[in-house]
């Protein structure tokens, strides 16, 4: 049929599969019913009951309880009121609506009471000892398309919990990522945009009287740019599949000489000092280094005014050990100018890692991370 999907139309799951199944169902207990004995009563009757109760599976996922009090309502009437032990179809149809209650129905205690009363009323008017024995045998047999429909039940309710488990977790993936790309937009942004703010200010001073000073602070920014640029084409490439990636590798330890130099060059004192037995570690734990580094020089630049910067790399057994420690004003000025201090905060915190910051006793600011480098 045009405008339905393929392969639906008649899925098992679907309205359209339980309205064919109640039909055929119908057909064959009417069939069945008029077969068992002669016209015209009471086997008409129990046709037409056989009938009903066949076509109440049709609302058996929409209305489970209604279609199962409908089902096993029609076939006590059969048993108690005809007087007809329905065989074939009519079981059948028990065997649908008692596993079709257990795996839909909300009221199970409701549905436990109707099928008893179906299983007790089979054996009205045997001797005591024999509608004992029916009774049982009706309510074990019952029992197991019931099991069945609990069975399904709760693999549905763990398969739409694991289902819920794996959103929340691609949520919280998300964000985090989306979080990890803001503390690297600024980092990269931050750090490049007041390293040629500064040099563009050196350049303004100095174009008169020392051209080639100037010339010198204008390299510098084109430098600048272009490795913002780079490090921005590399997070692209990153996130978005269909753009080409930079060829340039994340920073790490090794590059933090090279942005010491960079600061040096936009007039700041800075010093780099190393203990410790250096050694390759994680990329991840060098690239959050090296952001480390690059932020606390960044607001050395912003906040601490001419002023003496120290760098220290401390390599330990089972950390590394990132300090940057400024003499400059900064103490005076309070946490305020520090904005990308909380992304540092967040970063040193996803290794399980310390991290302090805040202004000397003496003066100037201290920043300093510690990242785990062993299980």
């Amino acid at each position: 049929m045009k405008g339905l999907p393929k392969g639906r139309l008649l899925s098992y799951r679907s309205s359209a599969f339980d309205v064919v199944l109640a039909a055929t169902l119908a057909v064959v207990g009417i069939l069945d019913a008029l077969r068992s004995g002669s016209w015209p009563q009471p086997y008409v009757a129990s046709a037409a009951l056989v009938a009903f109760s066949a076509l109440c599976l049709a609302w058996r996922r929409r209305r489970p309880l209604l279609a199962y009090a409908g089902t096993m309502g029609a076939l006590t009437v059969i048993s108690v009121g005809l007087g007809h032990t329905e065989a074939g179809a009519g079981i059948i149809i028990a065997f649908i609506a008692t596993y079709t209650v257990a795996a839909y129905g909300d009221n199970l205690a409701y549905a436990i009471a109707v099928g008893l009363i179906f299983a007790v009323s089979n054996s009205v008017g045997q001797a005591p000892e024999e509608a004992v024995w029916d009774a049982a045998f009706n309510v074990v047999a019952l029992a197991l398309p019931f099991v069945a429909g609990l069975t399904v039940r709760a693999l549905g309710r763990r398969t739409a919990t694991l289902e819920t488990e794996q959103t929340v977790a691609a949520a919280n993936a998300a964000e985090e990522e989306r979080r990890r790309i803001a503390r690297e937009l600024h980092d990269i942004i931050s750090h490049g945009l007041g390293l040629v703010v500064l040099q563009a200010g050196v350049a303004d001073q100095v174009l008169d009287r020392d051209p080639d000073r100037a010339r010198q602070a204008l390299a510098q920014i084109r430098q600048t740019g272009q490795e913002a640029i780079g490090e921005l084409s590399t997070l692209v490439g990153l996130i978005r599949e269909n753009v080409p990636a930079s060829a340039d590798p994340q920073p790490t330890l090794a590059d933090i000489e090279r942005l010491v130099e960079s600061t040096r060059a936009a007039g700041l004192d800075v010093q780099l000092h190393t203990q410790g037995p250096t050694r390759p570690l994680p990329a991840a734990v060098e690239l959050n280094a090296y952001r480390v580094v690059q932020e606390g020089l960044t607001n050395a630049l912003k906040h601490a005014g001419p002023a003496k910067v120290n760098v220290l790399l401390r390599y330990r057994p089972s950390d590394l050990e990132v300090e940057i420690v400024d003499d400059g004003r900064a103490a005076q000025r309070g946490n305020g100018g520090r904005h990308g201090l909380p992304g540092l905060r967040e970063r040193v915190a996803v290794f399980g890692g310390r991290f302090e910051a805040g202004g000397q006793p003496d003066g100037g600011w201290r920043i300093r991370a510690s990242f785990p480098t062993t299980l």
